[in-house]
């Protein structure tokens, strides 16, 4: 009687956890080439997809092909984290339709705004494009005097240098008697 009832229990603890059990779902696509990016084989390798900030991650292929899987139903932010390119933000939401079956919409959105039904919904599977290329280093600057001359401390010593050398000369074309004068006062 006590093996039975063993049994019964884990049976229905296996059943509870089926229960319980979320589908989940494959999220594809690829990057594609454009002017900023126009070969995507050039990625770095360690270029992910990222969904929910690292919740579900994805390897992208050597011709951009990426798919991240068992993700839940809902609405979810999709990033590629490339060190290299800069791409676009992407929520994608996960639905059941009516007769049982998945549906992903996907949208670009802006950080720091709300996730909105206004934007128009991508083809899916989705096909992302890279932004911009980081532009981590500037080059330096090349000596120019003209730079160097209108730097505001530059300016102040050139006005200190002709006060020294002007001034004194300009007192010795004073006429003697109007320096009498200023010498009194």
């Amino acid at each position: 009687v006590f093996v039975l009832f063993l049994a019964t229990l884990a049976s229905a603890a296996t059943d509870a956890a089926s229960a319980t059990e979320e589908k989940t779902y494959r999220v594809r696509g690829s990057i594609i080439a454009n002017d900023v990016l126009a070969d995507v084989s050039s990625l770095s390798v360690e270029t992910r997809v990222v969904i929910n900030g690292g919740e579900y991650t994805g390897f992208i292929q050597k011709d951009g092909a990426f798919a991240v899987d068992n993700v839940k139903l809902g609405d979810s932010l999709l990033e590629i984290a490339s060190s290299e390119y800069a791409f676009p933000k992407i929520h994608v939401r996960i639905s059941l339709k009516e007769d049982g079956r998945a549906s992903i919409a996907a949208r670009y959105v802006q950080v720091g705004s709300d996730w909105s039904d206004d934007a128009p919904v991508l083809a899916y599977p989705l096909r992302i494009a890279a932004a911009s290329k980081y532009d981590f280093f500037t080059e330096r600057q090349g000596f120019s005097i003209i730079a160097m001359f209108s730097n505001p401390y530059m300016m102040m010593v050139g006005v200190s240098l002709i006060a020294v050398f002007l001034l004194p000369k300009l007192q010795a074309n004073i006429d003697p008697e109007v320096l009498e004068e200023m010498k009194k006062k």
